[in-house]
């Protein structure tokens, strides 16, 4: 064979670039490329001259691109490889339909917006089946076991709290 030039304009890519493959073969009856990226092998007869573009996709680190001419019932081959490093992953954010961040997924939220609701349902059912003086003791109870637990973080609002604590039973008594 007088003259086979092949080659890549780009020897290291990132996955899903794009490579210009450029060859030419004159003097040789057939023209093939194989293209190798260690999961799937293709063939791709070729013209004698002239170069194709390639997106590279999934590959195990090296692609290798073979061109092959046959000149009567010899064959000649040349083998080219570029390196094709990953696509850096990145993490997605949830956003809103405004754009906005959401900084916990929203099935999160509507799963404990359910079973908030479910638990309150289920609360009022119980309470309504109580006579009416259990039912002021069990929402005393309620009021009296929020504060307590906000004094617990927040000690110097233990006053405010009892202050709700009798507004709350102030308003029971005018109420009835």
């Amino acid at each position: 064979m007088d003259k086979m030039d092949f080659s890549v304009d780009k020897q290291e890519v990132t996955e899903g670039d794009i490579v210009q493959v450029t060859w030419q073969c004159n003097s040789a009856d057939r023209v093939e490329l194989t293209l190798d990226n260690g999961h799937r092998t293709s063939v791709i007869p070729l013209e004698l001259a002239g170069s194709k573009r390639f997106r590279l996709n999934r590959s195990k680190g090296r692609t290798r691109l073979t061109i092959t001419a046959w000149v009567g019932d010899k064959n000649y081959s040349k083998t080219l490889k570029v390196k094709v490093k990953e696509i850096p992953v990145t993490r997605a954010e949830t956003v809103d339909a405004r754009g906005r961040r959401q900084w916990v997924p929203q099935h999160w939220v509507d799963r404990l917006r359910t079973s908030w609701q479910s638990a309150t349902a289920r609360r009022r059912m119980a309470l309504q089946a109580l006579p009416p003086e259990k039912q002021m003791a069990s929402r005393t109870l309620m009021v009296l076991g929020a504060i307590m637990l906000v004094t617990m973080f927040f000690p110097r609002l233990a006053s405010v709290g009892l202050l709700a604590l009798a507004a709350y039973l102030l308003w029971v008594l005018w109420k009835r």
